[in-house]
């Protein structure tokens, strides 16, 4: 399958598993990944194919001003525990660069397919239902 296709899968199965008040978000593609977002494009989920490693990076990364990752990023890393317990032991909250953070996972791929497809959607769709009410709430207290 080639990247395009790739992307354009997860991006329709993903809306297709997600509750119906998350299936209005936004998405584009570009190169070897693809961002979903909601209100603000800075902060968005993001699949990126690592293909030289063979590794697909499912996340929500936090790009906008250093003041606001940082404390996006303090507000989840507060929250690792339950969000493993929700999502799986492989989610990181981290720093990423000196001013952009993430919650993340990073998982190996044979095969660009639709079944990988398939997967990666179903732990993108389960990571938007988690992190974005989270997300809002966040926002709500700001």
């Amino acid at each position: 399958m080639r990247i395009q296709q790739f992307q354009i899968s997860i991006v329709e199965n993903t809306r297709k598993q997600l509750p119906r008040n998350l299936r209005e978000f936004q998405a584009r593609a570009s190169f070897s990944l693809v961002k979903i977002f909601y209100a603000e494009p800075k902060i968005h989920y993001e699949v990126w194919v690592r293909g030289e490693n063979r590794l697909i990076e499912i996340g929500l990364h936090f790009e906008a001003d250093k003041e606001t990752n940082n404390a996006l990023r303090n507000y989840f890393s507060t929250r690792t525990i339950e969000l493993r317990a929700e999502l799986g032991p492989r989610i990181e909250v981290e720093e990423w660069t000196n001013s952009w953070s993430r919650v993340h996972e990073v998982a190996p791929y044979t095969a660009l397919d639709q079944k990988t497809a398939d997967e990666i959607a179903a732990k993108l769709a389960r990571m938007i239902a988690t992190l974005e009410p989270r997300l809002k709430q966040w926002r709500k207290r700001r």
